[in-house]
């Protein structure tokens, strides 16, 4: 199998050759386009992954200040006409030429909750919510439109699919009726456009937040739509068994992303890796991490030990 059917054939719960595995951490801010490229097909060939999520940490270009609710109305979001996004584009089809097409291929989204929070503040943005909930509505709403596009934008590209980190439902934010009207037709507006698209796919992230424990209503995200779903199992202390039972989808993650494979030993590794593998067994899997590797010193070798323990599994 190549890289590509290998998780493929993970997405529709078929048996594969060995076990594909992938990691991913931010990278800096500053980086150009051409070195961009170079560490990711660094972390791709070094370590021997089934797919590239490319993890792009340039901000949104979204515009406004927010001094009352009415302010919501009127922020702007750059298109897919603007430089940022063209950037962002180059570095897809410069990882795309590089890695060819026999692999998977991710755009690292933030849904549009996450891209307010981020340019105007947690702070404000749950003041608001709280305050005035129609505006800030109005105003997620006007980066929904925009990230649609630029969503489009990554697939005609090249990307496969998009890596969707969907936050704000952690424990204690928001209640769920507020969840479903503030961030769910959100977040389902941005995943609908692979998912109405030929050969194209979502890779579902439930990511917490540390304000929260990062601990989130991994329920709540039941019926997006997803052809794999990850999620934090030691922090939210749910299991990749019960994740099986609870969504549809197949399943990537299971590894502690500030364990062992941050700084601990290769034994330690591929214990990890079997004990994963012989509780969840070879169909609908590949193996991962809670979230993004964090903290300092990431071993490509100690990822590289990972992936090779996942694919020489045999229970």
């Amino acid at each position: 199998m190549t890289k590509k059917e290998r998780v493929l054939a993970v997405m529709k719960k078929e048996q594969v050759d060995m076990i594909p595995a992938g990691f991913w951490f931010h990278y800096k801010s500053d980086y150009t386009v051409q070195q961009m490229i170079d560490e990711h097909m660094k972390l791709f060939r070094t370590t021997d992954m089934d797919i590239i999520k490319i993890m792009q940490d340039y901000p949104y270009p979204i515009s406004g200040k927010i001094t009352c609710a009415d302010d919501w109305y009127h922020i702007q979001v750059k298109g897919t006409d603007s430089e940022e996004f063209a950037k962002m584009a180059e570095i897809i089809r410069g990882i795309r030429k590089e890695a060819g097409k026999d692999v998977l291929i991710f755009q690292t989204m933030f849904g549009p909750f996450k891209a307010a929070s981020m340019t105007f503040g947690d702070d404000v943005l749950m003041k608001y919510s709280k305050e005035a909930p129609e505006a800030v509505a109005a105003g997620v709403k006007i980066i929904a439109d925009a990230l649609e596009e630029w969503t489009k934008g990554y697939l005609e590209a090249g990307a496969d699919g998009i890596y969707y980190s969907a936050q704000f439902g952690e424990i204690g934010r928001f209640e769920k009726n507020e969840w479903e009207e503030l961030v769910r037709p959100y977040d389902l507006q941005i995943l609908k456009v692979a998912e109405e698209m030929p050969e194209k796919y979502n890779i579902l992230h439930i990511c917490g937040e540390p304000e929260y424990q990062f601990e989130t209503h991994v329920e709540w995200f039941k019926n997006y739509p997803a052809d794999l779903i990850n999620w934090s199992v030691k922090d939210n202390h749910f299991s990749l068994e019960q994740g099986r039972e609870l969504y549809s989808s197949a399943i990537l993650g299971g590894m502690n992303n500030k364990g062992n494979v941050l700084n601990g030993s290769e034994d330690a590794i591929r214990e990890e890796v079997k004990g994963i593998l012989d509780a969840f067994g070879t169909k609908g899997i590949m193996i991962g991490a809670d979230c993004t590797i964090q903290g300092e010193n990431i071993s490509l070798d100690l990822i590289k030990t990972a992936v090779e323990a996942a694919h020489a599994y045999k229970k």
